[in-house]
């Protein structure tokens, strides 16, 4: 019934349709040090999923094998911190000058930095992951945000001092992603017309994230950034895309990507309601964020109160996406508030 629901949702030209879905980013008494062992990765993503304790929402079972934010950004030379108590993160900032990035040679998608390791937990997923569960693709990141990871801050200064940098360093990160994101859909069994994520099948090639974009402006990114993310898009047959901080004043540059299916935003720091009525009509909004505090912003406590009392942004299709709740029974109050039955 949940993906028959889910194709309805995607597929029915009808506004105003919800899908609820719930997830969990951590387990207790998991050492992320050893997050690259491929049977600790699976069985870690199985109890992520478990404590949902048989908790019916709309989502379909699905697990992803994780290395944190950086596995692009090791195809270019970053390293990869791990800690015990979370995803790995990038260390370093390997790519300074447009010298550093020419003595890289095009990574390859299947060898280059911590992809092997990736590859290998793939491989033991699919071996031995239960017969119902969908498996996703890792975070890829996007353009912006692993340009970032590369150069560091400095990048900001770079956008004044040597702007041919940074577009030469987000065309080649561009155009890696592109290829691993190819390699990771072929390993992972996946179809070019759509993919997992967080309970739901999505239209498209993949995700990317641009939570960085809060930091750039509406120009910058419609004449630097907004080109690669149509050339990815494009080239994968459209996807959804991520932001998680401020970033409403980009959402007019967003509308003039075509192949944006989605726009996944955390109604924590982003009146929901206000970026709805500045969206394009026909892209989804994946409105996500917690359920409790303390992770509760102010704007986030008053969201929530909305979406209880059943007061939900009008004009398109929405998914809402709930984060790491502690008591289910909260996610059961919410579900029953938000949920539609067909």
């Amino acid at each position: 019934m949940t993906i028959e629901k889910q194709m309805k949702f995607w597929h029915n030209p009808s506004k105003g349709r919800r899908l609820v879905t719930f997830s969990w980013t951590k387990v207790q008494n998991f050492d992320f040090q050893k997050i690259t062992d491929p049977q600790l990765s699976l069985k870690f993503s199985i109890d992520k999923w478990n404590i949902r304790n048989n908790f019916c929402d709309d989502s379909i079972p699905m697990i992803r094998p994780e290395i944190g934010t950086g596995l692009i950004a090791s195809a270019f030379g970053a390293e990869l911190l791990f800690k015990s108590d979370n995803l790995p993160a990038v260390k370093n900032n390997p790519i300074q000058s447009l010298s550093d990035l020419k003595n890289i040679n095009s990574p390859d998608p299947l060898k280059a930095g911590y992809f092997p390791q990736i590859y290998k937990v793939i491989d033991c997923y699919k071996k031995n992951m239960p017969a119902n569960y969908k498996l996703c693709q890792c975070d890829i990141q996007g353009p912006w945000n692993t340009a970032q990871l590369l150069a560091g801050n400095k990048i900001f200064l770079d956008i004044y001092d040597d702007i041919d940098f940074v577009c030469s360093l987000l065309a080649a990160v561009t155009s890696f992603m592109i290829k691993s994101v190819k390699k990771l859909k072929e390993a992972i069994g996946e179809g070019p017309e759509s993919f997992y994520l967080q309970g739901v099948q999505i239209p498209g090639g993949a995700r990317i994230c641009n939570c960085s974009t809060d930091m750039i402006s509406p120009d910058f990114y419609q004449k630097y950034l907004m080109p690669h993310d149509i050339h990815f898009f494009e080239a994968l047959g459209g996807g959804m895309m991520h932001i998680c901080g401020n970033n409403s004043h980009c959402i007019q540059h967003f509308n003039r990507i075509e192949k944006l299916y989605a726009l996944e935003v955390n109604f924590n720091y982003l009146d929901v309601f206000r970026v709805s009525e500045m969206l394009r009509e026909d892209v989804v909004l994946f409105c996500t964020g917690p359920v409790e505090f303390p992770l509760l912003t102010p704007l986030g406590e008053q969201t929530l109160q909305k979406f209880y009392k059943g007061n939900f942004p009008d004009k398109r299709n929405i998914i809402f996406h709930f984060n790491d709740p502690l008591d289910l029974n909260k996610c059961k109050k919410l579900y029953e508030a938000i949920k539609q039955d067909n």
